[in-house]
């Protein structure tokens, strides 16, 4: 390269890092004004305990649905939604099965907790309380507060009824399930009644703090036969639909003669505490209060900091919302977030559908997951095997059908490679309101899927070697920007983002989903940057790639937005790798560590930016920021490692991933074995792919070492990447035979590069 075209180069580096740093700071100099609107004006005053004009009475009903509530069954339920807030829960624990345990150990925790199980397939029912006066004290309590603290959340169970106590309040329970959610660290509740029949309104107004269970609805509490024999107890999974259908009717009968025995002021929840049944699900959340007319509420949909999410609110969000409601601050040790009320619909039949939809959807996505990256699996392997052999048979020669078979090959790697994004774009259309669900969300996702190759092979870009590779790659970041810009909504319960049930995450960009948006980025500037490039552009080929790269680290960093703290660590090193190749500059260790080091110093800025903000208003950053202040980060980053750890024993994402590496760099890059060398050809046409490739691998790497959900993020980015390099390689072997042959054309882009 001349000495004049090196120097040009040289400066378009640092004008790019010189606008990329002004880019970061004017966003980071803009955090602590938001910061200070996230303001604490919620959390009231802790000396105004015991000032409360009844008690907060905390509902449990293992099983509730939302689907359950209906005006004919269950009136007084009805008559509840329909004035007071409502919403879905995610009831997911320290395991993927919560039992009523489980439910009630969590509320005390305010952390996802776990009981003592001996067999995990089999709930077994809480211990009953030994009478100790007027209250109780539950046997083996300390076992449970014992096992969780050593657990991987660190669970501090009895946390709610201490904080009662101490705080000069009384507690009552009704129910052995409700002894453990408010029961303190040993075991003892103040007040203790084995059913509602057994209140009366003087206990009720005496107390802080009530807990009732109202069991019936699962298996774990079978109902009295017909005949008033033996317990009749379900042989599936739920209770038959005519048992489930008469608990109904006693709990809500059971809930009726609670709300009269309420003295006027207190606040009434309703929370499905657990499932106990093989297929998860969101249960249902009702919340208002009792005044001498009656139950009423708000009058809204359900909402937390932790979901970010109208109408949807997790299990371990009860505890602080029990404790604001008490007059007191939550503790930091609970990872919920206390409700707060959102915009519903009037009509409360449109508002519970929704509800309903929601955990369908949420339902079939659940269930749909092994199955789909099963067959993404295999769709990948066989479109790897297929392809080797028609590059192997057709990548040389001029047989009849040579033609016609890579051009199909070509079009089957997009659409590989688009099935990704296109599960998100599935979620524009509510295949959740079909009768067959199931049917139309794989619909859904193969016409998007659809859609986004036909606009990759329609434009005159097509006739380009990485033309149809950008739009591909292009379309995939720039939706998955625009879902962050929005919300999210697309993410949410689809195959490749997240999943409310599994509760790994609520908002933001969930693991897989960055894996893609990443790679996609990295892919979609390389093939800008090679139309730049071609054109004498060098200096603004790096200039965009760096400014489109710097938007979205950002985005996939901020709190809020992306909230992905190994998603900035991951993506950074990829970014500059990709940047240096399209800028002709040397990748060297040296600069690999200074890259290294600027996306810890920039993750760590947002982390405590986002620390600043009062504790219930912080994303998992500021969380996690405060928890290195408070040298207790151990407990997360263990349970991370041993989560990343774990992904290896995913058989087939690891094979995925492996499959996808040796067909890169054995099959398309070996032309003494398979008399093709395809791969080097694309890079002589288009150095840019070598540069994106890389900086995907890269990124894919160190998002395995920094991300829980280890071998997913390779074997997903590999999912895009691999197949969108073949539809590049297989252009080089469309070229042989026209007028430009391969040796020539590669010369001259060479001259021109």
């Amino acid at each position: 390269m001349p000495r004049r075209s090196a120097s040009a180069v040289s400066g378009g580096i640092r004008r790019a890092v010189r606008w990329c740093a002004l880019l970061l700071a004017v966003a980071l100099c803009s955090a602590p004004a938001s910061a200070q609107e996230g303001a604490d004006t919620s959390a009231r005053d802790p000396d105004a305990f015991g000032r409360q004009q009844g008690p907060v009475v905390l509902v449990g009903v293992p099983g509730l649905l939302w689907q359950d509530i209906t005006e004919e069954n269950t009136p007084t339920l009805w008559r509840m939604a329909d004035t007071a807030a409502i919403g879905n829960v995610s009831i997911r624990t320290a395991t993927s099965r919560t039992c009523p345990t489980d439910g009630w150990l969590s509320v005390s925790a305010g952390q996802r907790a776990l009981s003592v199980r001996e067999q995990f397939t089999v709930c077994e029912p809480a211990p009953e309380p030994e009478r100790t006066g007027s209250g109780a004290v539950v046997p083996g309590f300390e076992a449970y507060v014992r096992q969780n603290a050593r657990s991987s959340f660190a669970a501090p169970v009895g946390l709610l009824g201490r904080a009662v106590r101490e705080a000069g309040g009384s507690t009552l329970a009704v129910g052995h399930g409700a002894a453990l959610g408010v029961a303190d660290e040993q075991g003892r509740v103040d007040h203790y009644v084995e059913g509602v029949g057994d209140l009366s309104p003087e206990l009720l107004a005496e107390v802080s703090l009530a807990a009732v269970e109202l069991p019936g609805l699962t298996r774990l509490y079978p109902e009295p036969a017909e005949d008033g024999g033996p317990e009749e107890e379900a042989e599936q999974d739920d209770v038959p639909a005519w048992a489930r259908d008469r608990a109904l009717t006693s709990i809500d009968g059971r809930l009726r003669a609670l709300v009269e025995r309420l003295p006027a002021g207190s606040s009434l929840m309703v929370v499905g505490v657990s499932m106990d049944s093989g297929s998860s699900r969101l249960t249902a959340a009702l919340s208002g209060e009792v005044t001498e007319e009656g139950f009423t509420g708000p009058g809204g949909y359900l909402a937390s900091d932790s979901t970010r999410r109208r109408g949807l609110v997790a299990l371990t969000d009860t505890t602080p919302t029990v404790l604001t409601s008490l007059g007191l601050r939550a503790t930091e040790p609970t990872s919920g977030r206390a409700w707060h009320v959102a915009h519903r619909p009037a009509d409360t039949g449109e508002a519970v559908a929704r509800l309903v939809d929601f955990n369908t959807a949420a339902v079939v996505v659940g269930a749909a997951i092994p199955g789909f990256f099963s067959g993404l699996v295999a769709f990948q392997i066989l479109i790897y095997a297929v392809a080797a052999l028609a590059l192997h048979r057709y990548g040389t020669g001029h047989r009849g059908k040579r033609a016609t078979v890579l051009s199909v090959t070509r079009t089957v790697a997009l659409a590989s490679a688009a099935f990704p994004v296109a599960s998100y774009l599935a979620n524009l259309i509510p295949w959740w309101a079909s009768s067959a669900p199931g049917v139309a969300l794989l619909a859904c996702v193969l016409a998007a899927d659809a859609a986004v190759v036909a606009l990759a092979v329609a434009g005159p870009w097509r006739r380009g070697i990485l033309g149809p590779m950008t739009v591909v790659a292009g379309a995939t970041t720039a939706v998955l920007f625009a879902d962050l810009c929005f919300g999210a909504n697309l993410q949410m319960n689809s195959p490749t983002g997240y999943s409310p049930i599994v509760g790994g995450r609520f908002y933001g960009i969930g693991n897989i989903a960055f894996a893609t948006f990443a790679t996609g980025m990295l892919m979609a500037v390389a093939g800008v940057s090679h139309e730049l490039v071609v054109r004498g552009r060098r200096r603004t080929a790096l200039v965009v790639t760096l400014v489109v790269g710097t938007a979205v680290v950002l985005i996939v960093g901020w709190p809020g937005l992306g909230t992905d703290f190994g998603g900035v660590i991951a993506l950074v090193p990829g970014l500059a790798v990709t940047s240096m190749m399209i800028a002709g500059a040397r990748v060297t260790p040296g600069r690999l560590v200074l890259v290294g080091a600027a996306a810890v110093a920039a993750i760590g800025a947002m982390s405590w930016l986002d620390h600043l903000r009062p504790p219930h208003r912080r994303s998992h950053l500021g969380a996690f920021a405060a928890q290195v202040a408070d040298g207790e980060a151990g407990t997360v980053l263990s349970r991370k490692l041993g989560a990343m750890l774990g992904t290896l024993g995913n058989w087939q994402l690891t094979l995925l991933a492996a499959c996808a590496l040796v067909f890169l760099f054995a099959v398309l890059n070996r032309p003494t074995s398979w008399r093709i060398g395809s791969l080097q050809r694309a890079y002589e046409y288009a150095p840019a792919l070598r540069a994106g490739l890389t900086g995907s691998l890269v990124t894919a790497l160190v998002g395995f070492a920094v991300n829980d959900s280890g071998v997913a993020i390779p074997a997903i980015a590999l999912t895009v990447a691999v197949p969108l390099t073949l539809s590049a390689c297989v252009w080089t072997l469309q070229q042989e035979g026209t007028d430009t042959a391969p040796g020539r054309a590669s010369s001259q882009t060479a001259q021109r590069l």
